[in-house]
This record gives C-alpha cells, structure tokens and sequence, in this order.
C-alpha cells in the first residue's frame, strides 16, 4: 500500500467535513452498528449510526453497557475497528470546528 502523508489525509479530511455530501453505499432507516473493541467476549457495548429519511444522522450507544466508556483501539492497541476509530477522529475534528466557528454555552 502506498505511503499517505498526514497532512495530506487532515486535508482531505476537511474538505469532506466542509462539503454536504450523501455516500450512495449507505442506506436511510438502515442502522449500521459495531461493538467496541474492549467487550471481552460479552459482546456488549456497542454504537449504531443510521440516517432518517430527511438524512439526519441518528446515533445511539448501547444502554445495555451501563454508561462504561466504550473503547476502539489504534491498530497498536489490539484495534479491530481501525475505520470505526478513523472515523470518530473525523467526527471530534468535526465536533472541534463547529464549536469554533459557532460555541455552544
């Protein structure tokens, strides 16, 4: 696999979050869920993404996990859900941005 400078990915990273955009792949009223790395065999503690019909984004954390953080590890942690946690980055650059351009009090 070719070598990605990181600049190059925090790029491209941004420009996605600046752009509206639907990904075709993805289903609306579809729930797309993924357990945590850490679940020790319980199998529990897991998050769930969906889209309603209007393409709002849903996002829900097993209540079953008691509120326990739920962990998803680098790839030199014992990662098994490399994309999951890439794309929770993006999602605390995005967090990080709007509270920049708009503050929440």
């Amino acid at each position: 696999m070719r070598k990605v400078k990181i600049d190059r990915l925090i790029k491209d990273a941004r420009r996605v979050l600046e752009h509206p955009f639907w990904i075709p792949d993805l289903k609306m009223k579809t729930p797309y869920t993924r357990i945590h790395d850490d679940h020790d065999g319980t199998f529990k503690g897991s998050i769930t993404v969906g889209f309603s019909e209007d393409g709002d984004a849903w996002l829900n954390v097993d209540p079953t996990h008691n509120g326990v953080s739920l962990r998803f590890r680098n790839l030199f942690g014992g990662g098994v859900s490399l994309r999951v946690r890439n794309a929770l980055m993006i999602l605390a650059l995005a967090i990080k941005l709007d509270n920049e351009k708009k503050p929440q009090h």
